[in-house]
C-alpha cells in the first residue's frame, strides 16, 4: 500500500542538505565577459581599480577656473577683479587652479573677470579620484553585479569582468493536463515555467524549459535519464506530493536517491531533494506560490551560501497591520503589500493560499514566520523581503 504520510524535514536541515549536495555535485567555472553583457552575473574574484577617476581635478561645469583665495570677501557691492583665470568646459582639467566660477556668475572686463561673491576651494570641481582611487576594491568576489557596479568597474578601468558561469538547469513539468492554450475541459495552462525562468535567469542560470511529461512513471524516469547528461541540475515540477499520481519521488528513487521528501515550510511542504548520477534532481510543488517560495527560500538560499554569493536582495522594515497567526512547527512565508501611512511603512497581509498566484502579483514582498512562532502581534516590526 502506498505511504501517504509526510515526515517533514525542518527547513534549515533541508537547506543544509541542499547546500551539501550542491557543493558535491556542482562546480562553477568562470569566464570573461564584456562589461556591457555582465548584468545579472556574479563576480568570480575581487576587482581592484586599475586607474583613478577622474584622473585629475576637473571642472564640474563650464566657467572660469580660478584660485578661490582671490575671491575671498567678494560681494555684490565690493566685487573682486581677477586677471589669473582659465576658461574651462565641463570635464576639463583645472590644473593650477582650485575652483570654477560659472560663466553666468562673472562679468568679462577685457582680459579680466569681475567676481561678485566668494568661492571656496573645490567649489564646482570634481576632485582627482573623487569616484575611484587606484587599487581600491570596486566589487568583491561573489557580488551580484548591479547597474552601478558595472559603471564603477568601467570607471575603474575595466572593459571585461571575470564572472561565474552559472549552472545549466532543466525545468520539466509533469501532468498531461498541462497545455499552453486551453482547448477543452480538464486542461490547465502551464505557467510555472514563467516563474521559474524569471527567478533563475535574473541570476544568470542557463534555463531550458521542456514540454510537460504525462503522469507515467516509466516515461518520467526515461525523461529524467535523457536530461541528465546535458544539465547540471534538473527540476521536476508537480508530482512531488504523496498522492497516487505523484510520481517524482518514485522516479528519482528508481534512478538514484531521495534525500528529502517534505519540508516543514508553508507553502511548499511537498518538496523533494534528490541526487541521480551525482547531479541534484529537485522535485518542486505544482502550486505556483509554493514553487516560488521553494525556489527563493530553499534552493537559492542554499545555492548562494554554497558558493559564497551575495545576491544583494532588498528588504524593508514595516509595522504589521494586524495580528498574524501561524502553525507552529512550520516556517511560513506570508505575502504582504506595503502602504506608507503617516510616514510609516505598514505591512498588510494578503491571501495565503498556495495556488493564489494573484496574491504574488499584488504583493510587494513577504515576511517569514519562524518555525517556533505561532503569533505575530499587530504593531510588530517585521522585515519584508521585497519580491
Amino acid at each position: 500500500m502506498k505511504d501517504y504520510h509526510f515526515s517533514a524535514t525542518l527547513p534549515q536541515d533541508a537547506r543544509d542538505i541542499m547546500e551539501k549536495i550542491l557543493k558535491e555535485c556542482v562546480s562553477l567555472k568562470t569566464e570573461m565577459v564584456s562589461i556591457y553583457n555582465s548584468q545579472g552575473r556574479f563576480v568570480a574574484k575581487d576587482h581592484l581599480s586599475i586607474n583613478t577617476s577622474p584622473p585629475a581635478s576637473v571642472a564640474a561645469m563650464d566657467g572660469y577656473a580660478i584660485e578661490a583665495e582671490q575671491t575671498f570677501d567678494a560681494t555684490d557691492t565690493s566685487p573682486k577683479t581677477i586677471e589669473n583665470f582659465k576658461v574651462v568646459q565641463t570635464g576639463e582639467s583645472i590644473q593650477g587652479f582650485n575652483a570654477v566660477v560659472p560663466f553666468e556668475e562673472a562679468q568679462i572686463e577685457g582680459r579680466r573677470i569681475r567676481i561678485f561673491q566668494s568661492y571656496y576651494p573645490g567649489q564646482n570641481v570634481r576632485s582627482k579620484g573623487e569616484d575611484v582611487q587606484k587599487d581600491q576594491i570596486l566589487v568583491r568576489k561573489g557580488d551580484f553585479l548591479t547597474l552601478f557596479d558595472r559603471v564603477y568597474l568601467k570607471a575603474g578601468g575595466y572593459l571585461e569582468v571575470e564572472v561565474y558561469r552559472m549552472p545549466k538547469v532543466a525545468f520539466l513539468p509533469t501532468g498531461e493536463e498541462l497545455v499552453d492554450i486551453v482547448e477543452k475541459e480538464g486542461q490547465l495552462v502551464e505557467f510555472n515555467s514563467i516563474i521559474f525562468s524569471d527567478i533563475l535567469q535574473r541570476y544568470g542560470f542557463e534555463v531550458s524549459i521542456f514540454k510537460p511529461v504525462e503522469n507515467n512513471l516509466e516515461k518520467l524516469t526515461e525523461k529524467i535519464k535523457e536530461l541528465l547528461p546535458s544539465f547540471d541540475i534538473i527540476f521536476v515540477n508537480a508530482g512531488s506530493s504523496k498522492g497516487d499520481r505523484d510520481l517524482t519521488a518514485d522516479a528519482i528513487s528508481a534512478l538514484g536517491q531521495v534525500l528529502v521528501h517534505g519540508i516543514a515550510i508553508k507553502p511548499g511542504k511537498p518538496t523533494i531533494i534528490g541526487k541521480v548520477e551525482n547531479k541534484p534532481v529537485i522535485g518542486l510543488p505544482g502550486f505556483p506560490v509554493s514553487m516560488f517560495f521553494v525556489l527563493k527560500e530553499v534552493f537559492l538560499r542554499s545555492f548562494f551560501k554554497a558558493f559564497g554569493l551575495n545576491p544583494k536582495e532588498k528588504s524593508v522594515f514595516a509595522i504589521l497591520e494586524r495580528r498574524l497567526s501561524s502553525d507552529i512547527g512550520s516556517e511560513e512565508y506570508v505575502r504582504v503589500s506595503i502602504e506608507n501611512t503617516d510616514g510609516r511603512n505598514v505591512a498588510k497581509v494578503l491571501k495565503r493560499g498556495a495556488s493564489v498566484i494573484s496574491s504574488l502579483k499584488r504583493a510587494d514582498g513577504y515576511i517569514t514566520v519562524p518555525v517556533n512562532v505561532d503569533m505575530l502581534e499587530a504593531g510588530s516590526i517585521v522585515e519584508v523581503k521585497l519580491i
